[in-house]
Parts: structure tokens; sequence; C-alpha cells
């Protein structure tokens, strides 16, 4: 025989459940837009909601297994509401001037300027503290990042800070003499106007294949980029909402709706052909050109931990 009170009672129990999960989620939604995240999570947590924070954690045993807040940040303080690095772990980071991270000396032709140290310390605290890092993972090294995209105008203005300093490495993961204390210049310190070109020049190779750029800004009577880019500041939180909303509806993602990041979602990158031997190879479409770039793998050996 059919219960049919046990049927209803089972009904109403889920129905209850159901309007009860509804009633969390949007409380959590209202407190988002009103709270800082930070104190937004700790209140999502004490009711049992654990999908608050956004983003994911580069797994090298370095960084946090799940990003979330890190209020005291003394560097890297962008990510100090969703973070997956520790105070700890930017200590190096967190002095100026700079002389190492890891086994990377930054000063081996005399101190970076306050400038161009600004723009070294963004991209450090991007690949250790970002939420949004592990989404672009080197294939042949998950500990390490390929071709994130960087808007040119973030580009730009790195070249422009550091062109009077000076550099002896073009990529800083595989142009050194490697020795038990660290890295060594093989050739003649130059400034870094005379090692790159120009901005894009610069985020493309001295970081290996780490990142690509986006042109993100109208020139020369251009339209501009039909992808978005990351600009390690705080606007990189609309492009990932962008992203993520993209993911959501790959087929169409029309931003001017109500509702929708008013951001471009970043491109897919291409995965490079098999067999493939060019160094460089520029692929352009819509005049939003992005390198392609041969994978270049330098082995974390002991001690050694750049992360990119």
């Amino acid at each position: 025989m059919r219960d049919e009170g046990g049927e209803e009672l089972k009904d109403h129990t889920n129905h209850r459940h159901s309007s009860q999960q509804s009633e969390e989620m949007g409380v959590i939604k209202n407190l988002s837009k009103s709270l800082p995240l930070a104190v937004a999570c700790i209140l999502a947590s004490l009711i049992g909601w654990s999908k608050c924070q956004e983003g994911a954690c580069i797994q090298d045993g370095k960084h946090k297994a799940t990003p979330g807040p890190e209020p005291h940040l003394k560097e890297c303080k962008l990510y100090s509401d969703n973070a997956c690095c520790s105070e700890n772990y930017i200590q190096e980071i967190a002095v100026s001037p700079v002389s190492r991270l890891d086994d990377i000396f930054w000063d081996r032709c005399g101190a970076l300027s306050p400038s161009c140290e600004a723009f070294f310390k963004r991209v450090a605290c991007f690949q250790r503290c970002s939420p949004y890092a592990a989404r672009w993972p080197h294939p042949q090294n998950p500990a390490s990042i390929q071709g994130v995209p960087l808007c040119r105008s973030f580009c730009r203005e790195w070249f422009e800070a550091c062109k009077d300093d000076l550099t002896c490495a073009r990529n800083w993961l595989s142009d050194w003499k490697q020795t038990p204390q660290g890295n060594n210049c093989t050739g003649n310190c130059m400034t870094y106007q005379q090692m790159y070109q120009d901005g894009r020049d610069l985020c493309e190779n001295l970081w290996g294949d780490s990142f690509v750029t986006v042109e993100d800004e109208v020139r020369d009577g251009t339209e501009g980029a039909s992808c978005g880019c990351l600009s390690l500041s705080p606007s990189d939180r609309e492009v990932m909402a962008a992203l993520r909303a993209q993911e959501e509806n790959p087929d169409e993602l029309d931003t001017t709706k109500t509702g929708l990041p008013q951001y471009r979602a970043p491109c897919r990158m291409q995965a490079q052909p098999k067999g493939s031997t060019l160094p460089l190879q520029a692929r352009t479409s819509n005049d939003n050109t992005v390198m392609r770039k041969r994978s270049i793998f330098v082995e974390d050996v002991e001690g050694s931990g750049s992360g990119f």
C-alpha cells in the first residue's frame, strides 16, 4: 500500500529544506553587496553555506589549500579579501628594495628603482596570492602558470617604469647561470629599453611563457580588443566575473544586458600545434593579436620556487 501520509510528510520536509536553502543564499547575496567579502564569508560559514570564496589556489605545497581572507597582509593587499597566500609566504616581497624571491635575485645589476620594483611586486603577488592564477596552469608544471592574458596598457606602464633600470637576463626563468648561491648574469647589464623592444616584448618574455598580452585600448582608430585581460588591479574581479558568466553561457554573452558584468572575458588560448618549431608565431583576429610561444619549461629543482 502507498503511504500517502508518509509521502506528504516527505514532500513537506523537502519543500521546507529547499526554501531554507533559498533563503540562506538570498541572505548571502544581500550581505555580499553591503559588507566586505571577509565579513560576509564569516557570516556565511555560521549558517552552513560553504561556497563563499571564489577561485582556487595553485597546489604546490606553498600556496594555501583554498583561498580565504588574509586581513593582515602587509604586501599584496589587493588579495587580502580572498588570498591564496599567507603572510609568511610573501615575506620576501614585503620589503623594499627586494633582493631576492626564492632563488632568483632581483638585484644582479643593482637594486630596482621603486617604480620598477612596484610592477615586479604586482606580478609576484598575482602568482602567490591571487585566487585566479590557478585558472592558467602550466601543462608541464601545475605549480607554475602559462598564458595568463595581461592587458598591454599594463605592460606599457611596466616598461615605462623600468626602461632606465638595468638587467642582464631577457628570460628570468632560463637566461641565468644557476649556482648554489642563486642566479648569476651570463652577459653584460643593459637597460630594459635595450633588452626589450616595448611593453609587450617585456611581458611576453621576462617570465618565459607565463603571460601573453591582449590589446585593451583603442589605438590608431581601431575598435579595441574582443578579449578581456588582467591588469593586476581591482578591475580583475570584474573581468573574472565576465569569464564565469561566459562559462555559464558559452554560446552567447551580451555584456550590455542588465545584471551581467560590463567587462569582456579573457579568450581561451588555443593549444600549440604538435610538431611546431617556431619560437614565435603571431596570429591575428579582429586586431586582437596574441603571441603564441613555444612552452618554456624550467625544471623546478630543489630550492627553486619562482612559481612562474
